[in-house]
Order: structure tokens, then C-alpha cells, then sequence
């Protein structure tokens, strides 16, 4: 079995993310995407807005009508800051080690993972897959990654967060059962 993980902290979860993990899982060949929300981000990013049970809440809604998905509450579980490595040795651990592990990372991703925490051990374990951004680049992608054939996503979490603030047009960047969670649980206000 091929398994995709997709970790993130999908502060919300908006239809990128869903056009990646379909294109990860058509083009190569996935038998299922685990998308992971993670509990905390690391020291360098923004906390999230919405709280873990809300993100995990909103990757469900979003999912449920993709029968080669799933939402893992492992990294939740947890608690704190997780790392990718906790995250695919976890799904190795559960998996009794009988398959093949792809994570899915977007391009700003892919150009800093070999300074990320256990780097050497995270990539002896899996696969790359990179998911295409609109940014400018900043170095070298190691040659061996796999890349989506996608047009870049120019949607951002971060860019629905601020038209919510600034009462800006969004309902079009999310799945409709996530825009009515968002707006009836009042999740960005």
C-alpha cells in the first residue's frame, strides 16, 4: 500500500490543500492521503487561530466525501509541537512498517526540509512528494523529490484568515459545508 501523509495545521483546511492531495493521490498512484492537523507549529511560525479539535473538525467535513482520505488525530493526540518525523514514524509504527510512506510538502517546504529536526531520518523513510507555490525561490529542491503536475495554488490559509478580518470574499476558496462551520461556529472572529 502507498500511503500520502499531508501535515499541516489547515488553519482552515481550503480547496488547495484538496486539489494537492488529489493530484498526489492520482499522479502517484496513493492508496490513501492521511491528512494530520498539527496540534502546534513550530517556534518560527504563527500559533494557529483555531483551536486543534476545530481544524481536525473542518479537515473531517472537508474529507468525508473522499473515500481515499483520512484525518489523523495522532499529532493532536500528542499535543505540542510534532515534527514530520513523529508523524510518518507513527503511520510506520501503526502500519507495522508494510508500506510505502509519501509526504506530501509544499515547494517553501521542500527547500528548507534539510534543516528540519531528524531531516536525514525523515527522508530515509519516506518519499517526497512537493506540491508547487506561487513564491519566489529560495534555493535548491533536491533532485530525487517527486513533484505534483499542478498549476500553483494561490490560495493560502493566512490570505482566508485576513478577507475573513477585513470582511473580504472567501466562501470561494473553502468547501461549502467548511465556510458554514466556519461563519455559524464564529472559528476567525
Amino acid at each position: 500500500m502507498r500511503i500520502g501523509v499531508f501535515g499541516g495545521s489547515f488553519d482552515p483546511i481550503h480547496l488547495g490543500h484538496i486539489k494537492i492531495a488529489i493530484e498526489a493521490h492520482s499522479q502517484y498512484s496513493l492508496d490513501k492521503v492521511i491528512f494530520s492537523p498539527l496540534s502546534s507549529t513550530w517556534e518560527q511560525k504563527s500559533a494557529p487561530i483555531a483551536d486543534p479539535e476545530q481544524r481536525a473538525k473542518m479537515c473531517e467535513l472537508a474529507l468525508n466525501k473522499y473515500d481515499f482520505f483520512e484525518v489523523s488525530y495522532a499529532d493532536i493526540k500528542r499535543g505540542g509541537v510534532t515534527r514530520s518525523i513523529n508523524t510518518v514514524s507513527d503511520i510506520i509504527r501503526e502500519t507495522k512498517n508494510k508500506h510505502l510512506i509519501y509526504l506530501i510538502i509544499g515547494e517553501d517546504s521542500a527547500y528548507q526540509i534539510n534543516k528540519w529536526e531528524q531531516s536525514k531520518e525523515l527522508l530515509a523513510k519516506t518519499e517526497i512528494i512537493v506540491a508547487p507555490r506561487n513564491l519566489a525561490e529560495k534555493g535548491e529542491i533536491d533532485k530525487d523529490f517527486n513533484f505534483i503536475n499542478i498549476d500553483k495554488i494561490d490560495v493560502s490559509s493566512s490570505t482566508i484568515r485576513e478577507n475573513i478580518k477585513m470582511e473580504k470574499k472567501w466562501d470561494h476558496l473553502v468547501a461549502p459545508n467548511i465556510f458554514k462551520y466556519i461563519v455559524e461556529n464564529k472559528v476567525y472572529k
